[in-house]
């Protein structure tokens, strides 16, 4: 039985950060407590506002853009998706590339087109670790962890049959695909007091990824561990604001 988890702030930041634009999902349970977290936060409130008062400024700035309408289009989509989506078509590089302005060329490009979870390199251990600290962008949300393998095996990514059972009894925040180095791995976030970052990924697809035959947990920096082991033809990573003592304790009764 998986226990009632109270929504913590970096679980309610990664959700709000998904609406600052368009009208509020009032029938979204996970988003109501949220923003209920966000109005006994000011620090979180003025976060979130400051993020709506950003988004807003720059869809008018678009607008007022004398830019073709398909591309103006596009700009703003991507604003409005919440998720800043990658949006990458020959059409809008033309369009770009005949802009007059470097300066707003390369901030457009930025803030709006790309979304770098994609464009993080190095070993998959120091990626995995530095998109965590980061602040992952989901793709989909649910507090049912077992929502989250569901909602990555429709989207095509082939899970392992046993994954950390503990993990899986937290509260989950979300999940997605990620496309690093022409591989795709997956990420799925728990609620555990803690926000954990787990992340899978076929070991042929990253032959320098090396492992132990036990658990290690290393300490990082403002307190951060990380975890890496492999099973099933599979590597794992687990990241996590936490004591090793604590993360060993997510790791209980599994084998690597």
């Amino acid at each position: 039985m998986k226990g009632v988890q109270i929504m913590d702030k970096s679980e309610a930041k990664l959700i709000l950060a998904s609406h600052t634009m368009g009208p509020e999902p009032l029938d979204d349970s996970q988003f109501v407590e949220a923003k209920r977290l966000a109005k006994d936060d000011p620090e979180l409130m003025e976060w979130w506002e400051a993020s709506k008062r950003f988004d807003a400024g720059m869809a008018k700035k678009l607008n007022d853009l004398k830019t073709p309408e398909d591309l103006r289009a596009s700009l703003l989509a991507t604003v409005e998706s919440g998720s800043r989506r990658r949006v990458i078509t020959r059409k809008v590089y033309r369009y770009l590339s005949m802009a007059a302005s470097l300066v707003l060329i390369g901030y457009i490009y930025s803030a709006f087109i790309v979304d770098r979870s994609d464009d993080y390199t190095g070993p998959l251990l120091e990626r995995a670790y530095a998109y965590s600290v980061d602040g992952p962008r989901l793709d989909y949300f649910s507090k049912d962890s077992s929502d989250l393998v569901s909602w990555l095996t429709e989207e095509g990514f082939e899970l392992p049959p046993n994954l950390p059972p503990k993990l899986l009894a937290q509260e989950g925040i979300g999940c997605r695909r990620l496309n690093w180095s022409e591989s795709t791995v997956a990420i799925l976030c728990f609620n555990a007091e803690e926000v954990y970052h787990l992340y899978i990924a076929n070991k042929t697809e990253f032959a320098e990824f090396e492992v132990v035959e036990n658990f290690e947990y290393e300490e990082r920096e403002k307190g951060w561990t990380i975890s890496k082991w492999e099973k099933d033809d599979f590597v794992y990573i687990l990241a996590a604001k936490s004591t090793p003592l604590n993360m060993s304790s997510m790791l209980a009764n599994y084998t690597p």
